[in-house]
């Protein structure tokens, strides 16, 4: 049976051609018996030839929009024939100085000549089965309608002797297989999503020195995540908080190498950095930066203009709150979870705080339950 929402598409697909609210009727013996024939000639070739379906809505659709213009074709014809359906709508065989190989016939009223073609029907079978998430269906629709000659007795004189009512059931009936018979591709994934816990971490989780951890310890550790996670292939120095760079023999809070070589290196400023402030905040760092000729990374809380462009001039760049937030909220849950994975590991590892650890999982707890981390999860964190 068709989803709900596949339904909706159906309904709607099949309003264009039959008009909203059209309400079927009761069909006769013979439509049912039509009808049947039409169904089980399509599954016959559906495991070597699966353009057929498309074919049999295709015909049917045809005769419902010549019934537009043609009253006759409303009701059912059971002793139509091949002959007479050439006689009354008039095939087209050319299209200036190119021969016509699909199905394109033209009613004349008496007042004006209606021409419709089975080409763009079987466009939109092709996309009624993308909306329907059945890509298994051929979208060669040229490939497709240039077949229909070999469907004549099969498909199109059956089709052509329906009611407008047994056309619309027939229709019914062919997506109902489609639906049975082409493999859905629907995504399979998690019925409830992941939790991206590192830009939960970025977004709400306190920052100001709590007790027993040192100020700005806990933003150091996100951007070590962050460097971690962002750059798997460098190898990364990161010593405590209040540990001056140059005794580890160190440029920045995190230098990150490629074996020999020091590719960046970051400062962290738990703070706001300004025009007035930049001296004593990031001047030694830029300096060192510039004479190492080494790409150099700012993070902090926020930077008014002058200090965006003063960083800038001097081989670096910063990254604030919003530009950490605004980069991870695009990050894969993986990579996010490198980063949380990394922030950890300096917590427990680097700055070698319990409390801070305990702390941290403490909100991980609340906003991800199952969060792997969490099994190490005691009282008193084990800390090398």
């Amino acid at each position: 049976m068709p989803t709900p929402d596949e339904n909706r598409i159906i309904e709607t697909y099949l309003e264009n051609h039959f008009g909203k609210g059209f309400s079927p009727g009761n069909v006769s013996p013979l439509e049912v018996k039509l009808t049947s024939e039409i169904l089980a000639f399509v599954a016959k070739k559906f495991e070597r030839s699966r353009y057929p379906l498309g074919l049999a809505i295709d015909m049917a659709l045809l005769a419902q929009q010549l019934s537009l213009h043609d009253s006759q074709a409303k009701v059912i014809r059971p002793n139509l024939t091949k002959e007479a359906i050439f006689a009354r709508y008039t095939l087209v065989t050319s299209r200036g100085q190119t021969d016509a190989n699909t199905l394109t016939l033209t009613f004349n009223d008496g007042q004006a000549a209606h021409t419709v073609g089975i080409r763009k029907l079987e466009e939109e079978v092709a996309y009624l089965f993308v909306k329907l998430k059945r890509p298994g269906y051929p979208s060669a629709y040229v490939y497709n309608t240039g077949q229909w000659q070999k469907y004549q007795d099969s498909l199109l004189l059956p089709a052509f002797r329906l009611s407008e009512t047994g056309r619309y059931r027939l229709c019914i009936a062919l997506i109902d297989f489609a639906l049975a018979n082409l493999t859905s591709n629907t995504p399979v994934g998690r019925e409830k999503p992941r939790v991206r816990l590192f830009e939960e971490i970025v977004r709400q989780y306190p920052r100001s020195k709590q007790k027993g951890e040192r100020a700005g310890c806990v933003f150091q550790g996100i951007a070590a995540g962050y460097m971690i996670a962002d750059r798997p292939h460098l190898s990364f120095i990161i010593d405590k908080t209040r540990t001056g760079s140059a005794k580890q023999r160190r440029i920045g809070d995190i230098d990150g190498y490629s074996g020999l070589d020091l590719e960046v290196t970051a400062e962290v400023k738990d703070d706001e950095l300004t025009g007035t402030n930049m001296g004593t905040e990031i001047g030694e760092f830029l300096m060192k930066v510039v004479e190492n000729r080494v790409n150099g990374l700012i993070f902090a809380v926020a930077a008014d203009q002058e200090a965006v462009e003063f960083i800038r001039s001097n081989n670096a760049l910063v990254i604030t709150l919003n530009n950490l937030l605004a980069t991870v909220e695009h990050w894969d849950w993986r990579k996010q979870d490198a980063a949380v994975q990394g922030l950890i590991h300096y917590l427990a590892h680097v700055e070698q705080n319990p409390d801070a650890v305990s702390r941290l999982l403490q909100f991980i707890r609340e906003k991800d339950p199952a969060h792997e981390s969490l099994v190490h999860s005691s009282p008193d964190p084990v800390v090398s």
